[in-house]
């Protein structure tokens, strides 16, 4: 499996993080390293560790929020599939409203990107946000320690409502249906059923490639907060995001899983 530059940067800035932070994080990347070279001769354990890759990726990042001690960060169950498997469609969903603010409400900022960075003895990934008016380029500090503000109106946007719509109706369902279809294509990778042994239909090194990229949002995530924290301080978009989270999957919790078919 191949990493592009920044990827491999990523990986191997996770050395400089302790404890199950990085541990979880680089057992996501050993599971993808395994599942790309089984690919051909046991594809249904590579979509296993596939899955498995993710999950330890969002394990890293809740240990990272409960090792700096962000409010009820103890409330992440670290062995349920559902927290971790939640985390995926919560994040996509931030990026979306995120996006449109920075990029596409903002007559400011055209584009925003990530670079790698020093930061005392660790290195660390920084949020850059361009300024083409100004020739300028601003680095909140530290990355998702930000807020956007009206100037005009005096109102400083806090994403309670964005954060509202990812707990409510097409993210509460989008998240929902991406825990039950992840949950039920696990177990039916594992066990035969009346119809017989699993079977797995698609195109595996896509599936893998993408898993790739959701497990390289999540660590490059962790390294926009652990690196951070000891000099700067917690982020309080983090802090919200992480509320928010959890009252997601205070809805979620009460829904049964079942079973879909198994196509990537």
């Amino acid at each position: 499996m191949k990493f592009t530059l920044f990827q491999e940067n990523t990986i191997e800035a996770l050395d400089d993080c302790s404890g199950s932070t990085k541990h979880c994080a680089k057992n996501a990347i050993r599971h993808l390293r395994k599942a790309w070279k089984i690919r051909a001769i046991d594809i249904e354990m590579a979509v296993f560790r596939g899955i498995t890759a993710e999950e330890e990726a969002a394990s890293s990042l809740f240990h990272c929020l409960k090792a700096h001690r962000y409010r009820n960060a103890d409330r992440l169950l670290f062995k349920e599939h559902t927290y971790k498997l939640g985390l995926f469609p919560f994040i996509e969903g931030i990026g979306h409203f995120l996006g449109e603010s920075i990029v596409y409400g903002s007559q400011f900022f055209d584009k925003f990107h990530l670079r790698h960075k020093r930061l005392g003895q660790r290195r660390a990934i920084e949020l850059l946000l361009n300024m083409p008016e100004h020739g300028l380029t601003v680095s909140p500090t530290p990355p998702l320690h930000f807020t956007i503000a009206n100037a005009k109106m005096g109102q400083v946007l806090t994403f309670e409502n964005n954060f509202q719509e990812l707990i409510e109706g097409a993210g509460y369902d989008n998240a929902l249906k991406y825990i039950k279809d992840r949950a039920g294509q696990r177990n039916k990778l594992l066990y035969a059923s009346n119809s017989g042994h699993s079977k797995v239909e698609g195109n595996i090194e896509d599936y893998l490639e993408e898993q790739k990229k959701k497990v390289m949002v999540y660590l490059a995530i962790v390294l926009m907060i652990d690196p951070w924290e000891k000099e700067e301080g917690s982020s309080s978009f983090v802090q919200q995001a992480l509320d928010s989270y959890l009252l997601l999957l205070q809805r979620i919790e009460g829904h049964e899983v079942t079973r879909p078919n198994n196509a990537l």
